[in-house]
């Protein structure tokens, strides 16, 4: 379905029907467990003020040990690495800037949510989703692969920022639909999901302030 179609519902029926703790156990199963997994991204962002959305596209790594990288790299470059306490921005030029969880609140609260919600998606793992989120399902029966998942946060900071999040998969995630306190959203779109072990050189990327020091230093 394209974006447009999605954009033009709210999802009311996905937030009325709250999940069910075997519904949640079932969805649970259905997902497949990983530690790490790597794949690109396409990101619609539909703003009230533009007729058509902004398009970018990227890569992403996660792992469950190390956090997050957001690499976008179109139309221009930028990477975010998201760990606990802790957001990392590097932009189109190789700078690099840290955010400390003590610096920046909201740096925080991103830094903490993406990777709670690929992780707890990716490994299965709903009950960590449900300490952060109200959980709303539609769609996971025996015959239906196919599951969409409404997210509520529980934390009134976030909720402000973000009230409603959506989730739509099979065995992986495919979309994520952020939704906005002024009525913009966010649609991404997950393609080549690669659940292989992480190479060395994905693993060095979580550390690119140390790396550039010992560069540096040469």
């Amino acid at each position: 379905m394209s974006f447009s179609a999605h954009s033009e519902s709210n999802f009311e029926a996905l937030f009325a029907h709250n999940a069910s703790p075997s519904e949640l156990t079932q969805l649970s199963k259905q997902l497949a467990p990983s530690a790490q997994a790597k794949g690109l991204f396409t990101q619609y962002r539909l703003l009230k003020v533009l007729k058509k959305p902004l398009v970018s596209q990227g890569s992403f790594v996660f792992s469950k040990q190390h956090g997050v990288i957001w690499q976008q790299l179109s139309p221009f470059e930028t990477t975010l690495i998201l760990q606990a306490g802790r957001l990392t921005q590097i932009d189109s030029q190789g700078q690099v800037q840290v955010s400390d969880a003590q610096q920046s609140a909201s740096a925080n609260q991103l830094s903490q949510l993406m990777p709670i919600l690929l992780n707890a998606l990716l490994s299965g793992d709903l009950p960590t989703l449900k300490q952060h989120f109200e959980l709303s399902l539609q769609n996971t029966t025996s015959t239906n692969t196919q599951w969409q998942l409404g997210l509520t946060p529980i934390d009134p900071l976030v909720k402000k920022a973000m009230p409603r999040l959506v989730l739509m998969g099979e065995q992986h995630i495919q979309t994520l639909i952020l939704f906005s306190d002024n009525q913009d959203r966010s649609r991404i779109e997950f393609t080549a999901i690669n659940e292989a072990p992480l190479t060395e050189l994905d693993l060095a990327r979580f550390s690119p302030a140390i790396e550039d020091s010992a560069r540096a230093a040469q």
